[in-house]
């Protein structure tokens, strides 16, 4: 890993997430290879994901909801009007 990216500040809105989806995933006691696999993303990219190091499009979204067998709307429960409230962008 480049140094650089040791140092980059993480979004807050991906750091949220990331903590939704480790917790979508582990509730179903899959690893982090399967979701990758059910969702046709890579490994690394959830790992990403889960640390809140990227945030995802809408596309993988949609890909994460439908490997995890939930809504969109469950998916991104965390993201109510106060949490947004309080998120520092």
């Amino acid at each position: 890993m480049v140094a650089s990216q040791h140092n980059r500040k993480k979004a807050p809105e991906a750091v949220l997430f990331g903590q939704a989806l480790r917790r979508f995933r582990t509730e179903r006691g899959w690893s982090q290879e399967r979701l990758a696999e059910a969702a046709g993303i890579t490994l690394n990219y959830v790992g990403n994901l889960e640390r809140g190091e990227q945030g995802p499009s809408l596309h993988i979204i949609v890909r994460l909801a439908r490997a995890l067998g939930i809504d969109v709307t469950t998916l991104l429960a965390e993201f109510s009007y106060e949490a947004i409230r309080r998120l520092r962008l």
